[in-house]
Protein backbone atom coordinates (compact mmCIF):
# COMPACT_ATOMS: atom_id res chain seq x y z
CA UNK A 1 0.00 0.00 0.00
CA UNK A 2 2.83 2.42 0.83
CA UNK A 3 4.49 1.64 -2.50
CA UNK A 4 1.26 2.29 -4.42
CA UNK A 5 0.66 5.60 -2.63
CA UNK A 6 4.28 6.66 -3.20
CA UNK A 7 4.08 5.75 -6.88
CA UNK A 8 0.84 7.68 -7.31
CA UNK A 9 2.24 10.77 -5.56
CA UNK A 10 5.45 10.82 -7.62
CA UNK A 11 3.55 10.30 -10.87
CA UNK A 12 1.18 13.14 -9.95
CA UNK A 13 3.99 15.58 -9.13
CA UNK A 14 5.96 14.83 -12.31
CA UNK A 15 2.80 15.07 -14.37
CA UNK A 16 2.21 18.57 -13.01
CA UNK A 17 5.63 19.81 -14.17
CA UNK A 18 5.78 22.32 -17.08
CA UNK A 19 6.23 20.57 -20.42
CA UNK A 20 6.46 23.35 -23.01
CA UNK A 21 10.21 22.80 -23.43
CA UNK A 22 9.48 19.15 -24.19
CA UNK A 23 6.78 20.14 -26.68
CA UNK A 24 9.38 22.25 -28.53
CA UNK A 25 11.89 19.39 -28.60
CA UNK A 26 9.20 17.00 -29.86
CA UNK A 27 8.14 19.42 -32.60
CA UNK A 28 11.72 20.10 -33.70
CA UNK A 29 12.74 16.43 -33.74
CA UNK A 30 9.54 15.35 -35.52
CA UNK A 31 10.05 18.02 -38.19
CA UNK A 32 13.68 17.00 -38.67
CA UNK A 33 12.66 13.34 -38.98
CA UNK A 34 9.99 14.15 -41.56
CA UNK A 35 12.52 16.20 -43.53
CA UNK A 36 14.95 13.29 -43.49
CA UNK A 37 12.18 11.12 -44.90
CA UNK A 38 11.92 13.42 -47.90
CA UNK A 39 9.04 15.68 -46.86
CA UNK A 40 9.08 19.46 -46.75
CA UNK A 41 8.70 20.14 -43.07
CA UNK A 42 9.42 22.87 -40.54
CA UNK A 43 8.51 23.69 -36.99
CA UNK A 44 7.49 26.92 -35.33
CA UNK A 45 7.03 28.17 -31.80
CA UNK A 46 5.23 31.26 -30.60
CA UNK A 47 6.29 31.01 -26.98
CA UNK A 48 3.09 29.31 -25.91
CA UNK A 49 2.68 26.48 -28.40
CA UNK A 50 4.81 24.45 -30.81
CA UNK A 51 3.75 23.33 -34.28
CA UNK A 52 4.94 20.99 -37.02
CA UNK A 53 4.26 22.00 -40.62
CA UNK A 54 4.29 19.67 -43.63
CA UNK A 55 3.63 20.76 -47.20
CA UNK A 56 3.96 19.89 -50.87
CA UNK A 57 2.79 21.44 -54.13
CA UNK A 58 -0.82 20.38 -53.48
CA UNK A 59 -1.48 21.04 -49.79
CA UNK A 60 -0.07 21.97 -46.42
CA UNK A 61 -0.73 20.73 -42.93
CA UNK A 62 0.00 22.25 -39.53
CA UNK A 63 -0.20 20.15 -36.37
CA UNK A 64 0.06 21.54 -32.86
CA UNK A 65 2.27 19.55 -30.50
CA UNK A 66 0.43 19.55 -27.18
CA UNK A 67 1.39 18.17 -23.78
CA UNK A 68 -0.09 14.75 -24.55
CA UNK A 69 2.21 14.46 -27.58
CA UNK A 70 5.35 14.50 -25.43
CA UNK A 71 4.82 11.24 -23.55
CA UNK A 72 5.28 12.97 -20.20
CA UNK A 73 2.32 11.07 -18.74
CA UNK A 74 4.00 7.72 -19.39
CA UNK A 75 7.32 8.92 -17.98
CA UNK A 76 5.49 10.20 -14.90
CA UNK A 77 3.86 6.82 -14.32
CA UNK A 78 7.09 4.93 -15.00
CA UNK A 79 9.08 7.18 -12.64
CA UNK A 80 6.39 6.64 -10.04
CA UNK A 81 6.84 2.89 -10.35
CA UNK A 82 10.66 3.04 -10.18
CA UNK A 83 11.56 5.66 -7.56
CA UNK A 84 9.73 4.09 -4.55
CA UNK A 85 11.28 0.65 -5.14
CA UNK A 86 12.86 -0.95 -2.10
CA UNK A 87 16.28 -2.59 -2.31
CA UNK A 88 17.39 -0.71 -5.44
CA UNK A 89 20.08 1.97 -5.40
CA UNK A 90 19.32 5.47 -6.66
CA UNK A 91 21.95 5.14 -9.41
CA UNK A 92 20.21 2.15 -10.98
CA UNK A 93 16.85 3.89 -10.64
CA UNK A 94 18.25 6.94 -12.43
CA UNK A 95 19.73 4.77 -15.19
CA UNK A 96 16.37 3.04 -15.61
CA UNK A 97 14.51 6.36 -15.93
CA UNK A 98 17.06 7.75 -18.42
CA UNK A 99 16.93 4.56 -20.51
CA UNK A 100 13.14 4.53 -20.43
CA UNK A 101 12.97 8.21 -21.38
CA UNK A 102 15.22 7.61 -24.41
CA UNK A 103 13.15 4.62 -25.57
CA UNK A 104 9.91 6.49 -25.02
CA UNK A 105 11.17 9.58 -26.85
CA UNK A 106 12.10 7.47 -29.89
CA UNK A 107 8.72 5.72 -29.89
CA UNK A 108 6.94 9.02 -29.43
CA UNK A 109 8.66 10.65 -32.40
CA UNK A 110 7.73 7.72 -34.63
CA UNK A 111 4.13 7.99 -33.40
CA UNK A 112 3.94 11.72 -34.13
CA UNK A 113 5.50 11.30 -37.59
CA UNK A 114 3.24 8.36 -38.41
CA UNK A 115 0.17 10.32 -37.33
CA UNK A 116 1.17 13.31 -39.47
CA UNK A 117 1.99 11.08 -42.43
CA UNK A 118 -1.35 9.26 -42.29
CA UNK A 119 -3.27 12.54 -42.09
CA UNK A 120 -1.24 14.24 -44.82
CA UNK A 121 -1.31 11.45 -47.39
CA UNK A 122 -4.55 9.67 -46.31
CA UNK A 123 -3.14 6.38 -47.57
CA UNK A 124 -5.03 3.25 -48.62
CA UNK A 125 -6.90 1.45 -47.06
CA UNK A 126 -7.60 4.23 -44.54
CA UNK A 127 -8.65 6.56 -47.35
CA UNK A 128 -11.66 4.30 -47.96
CA UNK A 129 -12.75 4.45 -44.33
CA UNK A 130 -11.89 8.09 -43.55
CA UNK A 131 -12.79 10.64 -46.21
CA UNK A 132 -11.54 13.72 -44.37
CA UNK A 133 -9.22 12.53 -41.61
CA UNK A 134 -8.29 14.83 -38.74
CA UNK A 135 -5.69 14.58 -35.99
CA UNK A 136 -8.18 12.76 -33.77
CA UNK A 137 -8.81 10.15 -36.49
CA UNK A 138 -5.36 8.59 -36.01
CA UNK A 139 -4.13 10.19 -32.79
CA UNK A 140 -6.18 8.19 -30.31
CA UNK A 141 -5.85 4.70 -31.89
CA UNK A 142 -2.10 5.15 -32.39
CA UNK A 143 -1.66 6.61 -28.91
CA UNK A 144 -3.42 3.60 -27.39
CA UNK A 145 -1.38 1.07 -29.38
CA UNK A 146 1.90 2.85 -28.74
CA UNK A 147 0.97 3.33 -25.08
CA UNK A 148 0.32 -0.37 -24.46
CA UNK A 149 3.40 -1.46 -26.42
CA UNK A 150 5.58 1.28 -24.90
CA UNK A 151 4.70 0.53 -21.28
CA UNK A 152 5.21 -3.20 -21.89
CA UNK A 153 8.60 -2.56 -23.51
CA UNK A 154 9.74 -0.20 -20.76
CA UNK A 155 8.80 -2.55 -17.94
CA UNK A 156 10.29 -5.65 -19.60
CA UNK A 157 13.55 -3.96 -20.63
CA UNK A 158 13.97 -2.29 -17.24
CA UNK A 159 13.28 -5.50 -15.34
CA UNK A 160 15.59 -7.48 -17.62
CA UNK A 161 18.60 -5.16 -17.81
CA UNK A 162 18.54 -2.64 -14.95
CA UNK A 163 16.02 -3.16 -12.17
CA UNK A 164 14.80 -6.73 -11.59
CA UNK A 165 13.21 -5.34 -8.42
CA UNK A 166 10.59 -3.65 -10.59
CA UNK A 167 9.18 -6.93 -11.88
CA UNK A 168 9.20 -8.43 -8.40
CA UNK A 169 7.34 -5.46 -6.96
CA UNK A 170 4.75 -5.44 -9.73
CA UNK A 171 4.12 -9.15 -9.15
CA UNK A 172 3.62 -8.43 -5.44
CA UNK A 173 1.23 -5.57 -6.21
CA UNK A 174 -0.77 -7.70 -8.63
CA UNK A 175 -0.95 -10.51 -6.10
CA UNK A 176 -2.15 -8.10 -3.41
CA UNK A 177 -4.78 -6.62 -5.74
CA UNK A 178 -5.93 -10.10 -6.73
CA UNK A 179 -6.22 -11.07 -3.07
CA UNK A 180 -8.17 -7.92 -2.27
CA UNK A 181 -10.49 -8.53 -5.23
CA UNK A 182 -11.02 -12.13 -4.11
CA UNK A 183 -11.93 -10.96 -0.60
CA UNK A 184 -14.42 -8.48 -2.04
CA UNK A 185 -16.00 -11.18 -4.21
CA UNK A 186 -16.20 -13.56 -1.22
CA UNK A 187 -17.78 -10.83 0.90
CA UNK A 188 -20.39 -10.15 -1.78
CA UNK A 189 -21.19 -13.85 -2.07
CA UNK A 190 -21.60 -14.17 1.70
CA UNK A 191 -23.98 -11.20 1.80
CA UNK A 192 -25.98 -12.54 -1.16
CA UNK A 193 -26.25 -15.98 0.46
CA UNK A 194 -27.41 -14.44 3.75
CA UNK A 195 -29.97 -12.34 1.91
CA UNK A 196 -31.18 -15.41 0.00
CA UNK A 197 -31.50 -17.41 3.25
CA UNK A 198 -33.41 -14.56 4.89
CA UNK A 199 -35.82 -14.35 1.94
CA UNK A 200 -36.29 -18.14 2.01
CA UNK A 201 -37.18 -18.07 5.73
CA UNK A 202 -39.69 -15.29 5.14
CA UNK A 203 -41.36 -17.28 2.35
CA UNK A 204 -41.50 -20.41 4.56
CA UNK A 205 -43.18 -18.45 7.34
Amino acid sequence: MIYVLGAALIAFLINMAPSYWLEEITAKTSSLTLSQLGLTSSWISNGNAAYVQVSNHARSLTIEIVRECTGIHVIAIFSGLVLPLRGAGFKRKLIAIIMASAILFFLNITRVCLTIGLIFFNVFPFSIIFQNPTVETYHYPLSYLYGVFGVFLLIVSTDRFVLPELGDMLVEVMAALNKAFSLVVIGIRVRVNKLYEACTRIEDN
